[in-house]
């Protein structure tokens, strides 16, 4: 079993997928850490909607690859934060709302899309939307394990559990390859059947 999918067309619209992924993801974590009471994303420069500032480069290539990928983390000082360090576990959570948020827009701009452009580009825009719609939520529930490079790690912070840099590194290549492998999407499409209908519909295969 592979999780890899090489054609041309969805590898490109896996790229322009990922890189909307990112940028809403990480900002939405950024924006939600800065209301709680931790200005460092607002220092580092992640309250952008540039995504290259959020883009991970092994994560945007994992979601080419296989359709599961990440962003950069963000960095967030739960001593600032004004709930504590629970308040990771609402980042976190934040952050895959936004994309459950987006995928559903998404998918509303499909009809429109279809009725006012012209035949061939209707079709090659729709497509990204469905595609686009179906990864934010692979990537939603995908990102809630507790594995960095993922938001996830949040909660493990929130538990006092700290892991190297080094380690983090060695995880991110570890979920590529299980990506590649296809455990993954075996793992997570429990957690996908659940979610998907709710936010997509009809269009929830995937």
């Amino acid at each position: 079993m592979t999780g890899v999918d090489l054609t041309i067309q969805l590898v490109v619209l896996r790229l322009f997928a990922g890189l909307i992924i990112a940028m809403v993801q990480s900002a939405a974590i950024a924006v939600v850490a800065v209301l709680l009471g931790d200005n460092g994303p607002r220092h580092d420069g992640r309250l952008t909607v540039l995504p290259f500032g959020h883009v991970d480069m092994l994560g945007l290539g994992a979601i080419m690859l296989t359709g599961f990928g990440w962003g950069r983390p963000v960095a967030i000082d739960a001593s600032k934060l004004r709930i504590g360090r629970w308040g990771l576990v609402v980042i976190a959570l934040a952050g895959s709302a936004a994309l459950l948020l987006l995928g559903y827009l998404l998918l509303l701009l499909v009809i429109p899309l279809l009725i006012t452009l012209p035949y061939t580009a209707g079709l090659a825009a729709a497509a990204f939307m469905r595609v686009a719609a179906q990864l934010c939520v692979w990537t939603a529930v995908f990102s809630l394990l507790p594995i960095p490079p993922l938001a996830g790690a949040h909660f493990l912070a929130a538990l006092g559990i700290s892991i190297p840099r080094q380690a983090g590194t060695y995880l991110a290549w570890a979920l590529l390859a299980a990506s590649i492998f296809g455990v993954t999407r075996m793992l997570m499409t429990p957690a996908y059947d659940l979610v998907a209908p709710i936010v997509l519909g009809i269009d929830a295969a995937g």
